[in-house]
C-alpha cells in the first residue's frame, strides 16, 4: 500500500512563502476539494485531501517547488482541468497540488513555424488565437472548452479527431520544456520543423501519464487552416452503420477529420435539448478537410456515397451552417446533456475496436449492462468516436442512490471495459492508460511491461513524489 509519513501543513505553507507569492498560496477547504474531483462520483476522502494548493507561474519556481518536495519528500500532484478519466485526479495521499492555470504563455512563432504554450493554456483558448491566425489546432478533445494543452500533451490524447487522418498531438510536438522531479530543467526535442532521429525524451514526456516530470512549456508545429465540409447520416440500427464505416476504411474513402456517432437513445436526448425533431435512428456526423473548399466538398460527397452503400434512412451533406452548429452541439456536449437530462452522475467508458470486429464490438457494447448486477436492465446510451474506432457506453446514476452503490457502477464499467479491450487486443486511445486501468495495462501487456514502466519510474522519480498512486506497487 503507498504510504507516506503525515506533514506539518503549517510548515509547508511557512516554507512555500520562500517559493511563490502568499496569494498564490491556498490551504482554504474550497480550493483543496476543488483540486481533488475527478469527473467520478465517488466521495472524496478527507484522509487524501491535498494539505495545499500553488500556482506558479514560471518555470523556475515549478524547479524550486519540486526541488523542496524532493527534499522533504512531499508528493505533489499536478493538476490542470481535472477532466481526465482514469482517476488520476483522486489523489491516493495527502500532499500538494501543483496546479498549472497559471503557466499560460502563448508565443505563435510564424517565422519558426511552430508555437510554444504554457501547460495550463486551455485548448480553446489556443485554438482561437491560432484560427485568428490562419492555423488549426490538431487535436479536439470532448472537453476542449476547459481542458488544457498539458493534460493533452500527457495523455497524447486526439479526442474526436480520427487518429488515421490527422495523427496524435505527439506528431505534431517538436519539444518540451520538462522539470523532473529533482527540479532540474530539461529541454527536449529541436526548434526545427525536423523532428529528431533516433532518442528523443520528447516521446517519453507526451503521453507519460504525468509520471515522470512536470511539462512546463510546450512547442507544437503550426498546422495551417484548411477548408471544412460536413455531412449526417441516419440508420435503422447499429449494424449498418458500423458496417459504413468499415466501408469506409476498405474502399480507401478519403478519411474525415471527425466522425462522430450517436445511438437513438443518445441522440434523442441532444437533439431534443436543442429543439430539433426525435432522430429516426442512430446518426453518424463528419468532417472533411480540404485544401479548397471544392475539394473539401469532394471528399464529403465521398462519404456519402459510401455510407449510401448500407442503405441508410437518410444520408447527405450539409449546406446549411446553422444545423452543422446545432448538430455538433449535440454530439460536443452529449454527456452534460445526458446527466442534465437524468439528473444523475454517470458511469462510462472507453471501448475501441479493431476495424475488422467493429460489429461484433458495437454489440458486445451494447449488451454491457447484461454482466453488470448493479446496472444490469439500465438503459445505456451509447456514442463515441466511430471513425477512430472508439466506443462510449454511458450509464446515468441516479442521483439518490448512495456514495458506495455509485462506485460499484464505475468499478463494473471500467472491468467490463477492460474485458472488451482485452478481447479485442485493443486499448483506450483517450484517457490515459494508468491509475483505474492498472489492473487492465497487466492483463493487456504483462507483467514485465509494468515493470518496466515502474523502474522507469523510479529511474526519473526515485523518492516518488510526482503524482504518486497513479502506478501500483511502488
Amino acid at each position: 500500500m503507498l504510504t507516506f509519513p503525515e506533514f506539518d501543513a503549517q510548515a509547508i505553507h511557512r516554507d512555500l512563502r520562500n517559493i511563490l507569492s502568499e496569494e498564490y498560496i491556498s490551504t482554504s477547504l474550497f480550493e483543496r476539494l476543488n483540486n481533488a474531483l475527478d469527473p467520478w462520483p465517488d466521495e472524496l476522502s478527507k484522509e487524501r485531501l491535498p494539505y495545499i494548493v500553488v500556482r506558479p507561474e514560471t518555470t523556475e519556481e515549478v524547479s524550486r517547488l519540486l526541488k523542496y518536495s524532493n527534499e522533504n519528500r512531499i508528493p505533489v500532484f499536478v493538476r490542470g482541468s481535472g477532466t481526465g478519466l482514469t482517476g488520476a485526479s483522486r489523489y491516493s495521499v495527502k500532499g500538494i497540488v501543483l496546479n498549472t492555470n497559471r503557466l499560460t504563455s502563448l508565443e505563435v512563432q510564424k517565422d519558426y513555424g511552430y508555437f510554444e504554450c504554457g501547460p495550463g493554456h486551455r485548448a480553446l483558448a489556443i485554438q482561437e488565437a491560432l484560427d485568428a491566425r490562419g492555423y488549426f489546432l490538431p487535436m479536439a478533445p470532448g472537453s476542449i472548452r476547459i481542458a488544457t494543452l498539458g493534460g493533452i500533451i500527457s495523455n497524447n490524447t486526439s479526442g474526436h479527431v480520427v487518429d488515421a487522418c490527422l495523427g496524435k498531438p505527439a506528431d505534431y510536438v517538436l519539444g518540451l520544456e520538462v522539470v523532473l522531479p529533482s527540479g532540474e530543467v530539461l529541454e527536449t526535442g529541436t526548434k526545427s520543423l525536423r523532428k529528431p532521429a533516433g532518442t528523443d525524451l520528447t516521446k517519453l514526456f507526451v503521453g507519460g501519464d504525468g509520471l515522470l516530470g512536470v511539462i512546463t512549456k510546450i512547442r507544437l508545429r503550426l498546422v495551417p487552416a484548411m477548408k471544412k465540409a460536413y455531412g449526417v447520416a441516419f440508420f435503422e440500427d447499429l449494424a449498418p452503420l458500423a458496417r459504413g464505416v468499415q466501408r469506409m476504411y476498405y474502399e480507401n474513402a478519403p478519411l474525415p477529420l471527425f466522425m462522430e456517432f450517436m445511438d437513438k437513445n443518445s441522440a434523442t436526448v441532444g437533439f431534443k435539448l436543442q429543439g430539433l425533431q426525435p432522430p429516426p435512428g442512430p446518426v453518424i456526423i463528419f468532417l472533411t478537410l480540404g485544401h479548397t473548399d471544392e475539394e473539401a466538398s469532394q471528399k464529403a460527397d465521398r462519404l456519402v456515397e459510401v455510407l449510401k452503400k448500407e442503405k441508410p434512412i437518410q444520408a447527405q451533406k450539409i449546406e446549411d451552417m446553422e444545423y452543422w452548429q446545432t448538430i455538433w452541439r449535440v454530439r460536443e456536449v452529449m454527456l452534460p446533456y445526458l446527466m442534465q437530462e437524468g439528473k444523475g452522475a454517470f458511469a462510462g467508458c472507453e471501448i475501441v475496436s479493431t476495424l475488422a470486429n467493429l460489429q461484433e464490438c458495437l454489440q458486445d457494447a451494447i449488451k454491457m449492462s447484461d454482466d453488470m448486477p448493479t446496472l444490469r436492465g439500465m438503459d445505456s446510451f451509447v456514442f463515441g468516436h466511430i471513425g477512430a474506432l472508439t466506443i462510449h457506453v454511458d450509464y446515468i446514476l441516479p442521483a439518490e442512490w448512495p456514495a458506495v452503490k455509485k462506485v460499484a457502477a464505475v468499478t463494473e464499467v471500467l472491468q467490463k471495459e477492460a474485458e472488451i479491450n482485452l478481447k479485442y487486443g485493443t486499448c483506450g486511445g483517450e484517457w490515459g492508460q494508468f491509475s483505474k486501468r492498472n489492473p487492465f495495462y497487466l492483463k493487456r501487456y504483462g507483467e514485465q511491461n509494468y515493470k518496466l514502466v515502474i523502474e522507469m519510474k523510479k529511474l526519473f522519480d526515485p523518492n516518488n513524489i510526482l503524482n504518486p498512486g497513479i502506478l501500483m506497487d511502488l
